[in-house]
């Protein structure tokens, strides 16, 4: 999850901010508001920035969290929230990304915009979210605009997470704030070009601001809320003594600004609890098995968004479309790791069955079968170790040719005006 996707989700309403306290209170004394939370999470969506509620959506929403909540690996209802990848290009080389460190499993490129318009066609109007970023730089597919326009227009909420250091003016600007456009993550980790560019390598900082000025300014320009513009900061041991003058600097622009602690090869840095990963490894069935689609710019499906290697993707959606990758052998296989840990040797060698959430999963069943509470379990991992477990894949194998007709990088400079 991205900081700027926790914004977003600070803005949806969930039971917690609309119950009463009193009620909470009372919830809480009867040691039943844990169950009350998720009976209503799972009747009511979140209500995204941009997200339009139909009762399609709502029924499928109804009908998708039934299903992951009893672990069926057949499934009726359509993902809640797609990642279709506008790029798999970037022009950064920031060392915790399989891009960014020259990785190469699948032709460089664009998401064509008749596979776009196809998948939204069919997934479209179940759809509450749709990110467009996965591996690459979404701001360099030149169809932004209209990939944003077509999924806000059908009442999805939508999220771009940027880098930002790239070739932006006013009139892209005010084309991203017409295309409807929810929420803009600018990933900026830090105060000065002398610490940002130990991570974001390439990058270029104060374009970086300049670019989120011209949205502010866009924004005011066409009298629009949207898109919320958010700085988010990925705190390291380098650049953590900057998070204050970074909140500083984005009040001053006036953007939202959200810091998490950002997850590196090996092992965990100590931030002495002063930061917080965007996402845990909780007991929970994986929500991208059931809830998420994640389709890469080539038409390939991966399991979910941290993995990288074609070798492991389930299918193409070229092929019948969507939903006929999301039943199939791959996909039922890999939900069954949740209930079944010895199951067949197809489902032991996707990758799903080794994952940290699989087996936190494993792991709380077991706590629970010993008449342990929930609130006495502890995962055993962090989300270090589920970022380590893709991120260590790519030393496992051997690093293949480059495909033909692969985008040169090198041509992409980042600091062009």
């Amino acid at each position: 999850m991205s900081n700027a996707l926790q914004v977003l989700n600070r803005k949806a309403a969930r039971l917690p901010q609309r119950a009463s306290a009193a009620a909470i209170r009372a919830l809480r004394r009867a040691g039943v508001y844990g169950q009350a939370e998720d009976f209503v999470n799972n009747i009511r969506p979140p209500m995204w920035p941009g997200m339009r509620l139909t009762p399609k959506r709502l029924l499928n929403y109804q009908l998708v969290q039934y299903q992951r909540s009893h672990g069926h690996t057949k499934l009726f209802g359509r993902p809640l929230v797609l990642t279709l990848e506008a790029t798999n290009v970037c022009n950064l080389k920031c060392p915790a990304c399989f891009t960014g460190v020259g990785e190469v499993t699948r032709v460089r490129g664009i998401m064509p915009m008749e596979r776009y318009r196809s998948l939204i066609d069919e997934l479209g109007d179940y759809a509450l979210l749709l990110e467009f970023y996965n591996w690459g730089e979404p701001l360099l597919n030149k169809n932004i605009y209209e990939m944003v326009g077509l999924a806000s227009g059908r009442g999805i909420s939508t999220i771009i997470s940027t880098n930002f250091s790239v070739t932006f003016d006013q009139e892209r600007a005010e084309k991203l704030v017409n295309s409807g456009l929810a929420i803009l993550g600018a990933g900026i980790d830090g105060a000065s070009q002398e610490t940002y560019e130990q991570y974001r390598a390439g990058g270029d900082f104060e374009k970086t601001l300049k670019n989120m000025r011209l949205m502010v300014a866009a924004k005011k320009a066409l009298g629009s809320e949207s898109p919320i513009v958010c700085w988010s900061f990925h705190a390291f041991e380098h650049n953590k003594h900057e998070i204050d003058k970074a909140k500083s600097m984005a009040d001053d622009i006036g953007v939202e600004f959200s810091a998490t602690k950002g997850w590196v090869e090996g092992d965990e840095w100590d931030d002495e609890g002063k930061v917080e990963f965007p996402v845990m490894v909780s007991p929970e069935r994986c929500r991208y098995l059931w809830t998420q689609a994640v389709v890469n710019n080539d038409g390939l499906a991966s399991p979910c968004a941290n993995s990288f290697f074609e070798e492991e993707d389930f299918g193409t959606v070229d092929e019948g479309g969507f939903m006929e990758v999301w039943n199939n052998r791959y996909y039922q296989e890999a939900r069954k790791t949740f209930s079944q840990r010895n199951g067949s040797e197809f489902g032991k060698s996707l990758i799903c069955n080794d994952c940290p959430y699989t087996k936190t999963w494993e792991n709380f069943e077991s706590h629970l079968a010993q008449g342990l509470s929930k609130n006495s379990f502890e995962s055993g991992y962090t989300t270090n170790d589920w970022f380590n477990y893709f991120f260590q894949r790519r030393h496992d194998r051997d690093n293949p040719a480059q495909p033909e007709n692969a985008i040169d990088l090198s041509s992409v400079d980042s600091r062009s005006s």
